[in-house]
């Protein structure tokens, strides 16, 4: 790939910093639920909150497995995970996306066929939160990739 080629990056600036402040969001939340705990008779907020926060450890624990940086080089996209070396794709081989949309966070996931015809899922996010600055639309740019191969 050239580097002169046109880049078009598909994930939000802030995909980083919403992970790992969500993380961290997390650790606090520990101690406050601890101290809870030992202070107050037991009762079903208590059984509440503790859903709540198994179920935010369980989104983060996913979005660090599947959340990607994500951007068009050439006629490629290239997809990094965060602990995974990136891999590049052609456009024929992107799945149909599913989107869910959380406030202003659009998270966008989509399944990638690999050479060897196993599937390889990514997350990507975008934000449009008023400090983003950022008008992206990862899943429209994904589907119009899909036709535009399907026309060919």
């Amino acid at each position: 790939m050239n580097n002169n080629q046109n880049e078009i990056k598909l994930s939000s600036n802030w995909t980083n910093i919403g992970l790992y402040g969500g993380s961290v969001l997390v650790l606090f939340m520990i101690p406050v639920l601890i101290s809870v705990i030992k202070e107050q008779k037991f009762n079903g907020g208590m059984v509440i909150g503790g859903i709540v926060f198994v179920a935010l450890v369980g989104f983060l624990i996913y979005q660090f497995i599947y959340v990607c940086n994500a951007k068009i080089i050439g006629d490629k996209i290239v997809l990094k995970k965060k602990f995974k070396p990136s891999k590049s794709y052609n456009f024929d081989r992107i799945g149909y996306p599913k989107s869910f949309q959380l406030k202003r966070t659009k998270y966008i996931t989509v399944e990638m066929r690999n050479d060897d015809s196993t599937v390889e899922k990514y997350l990507i996010v975008n934000s449009k939160s008023l400090l983003s600055f950022e008008n992206k639309d990862a899943e429209k740019t994904l589907i119009s990739l899909i036709n535009s191969v399907k026309k060919q």
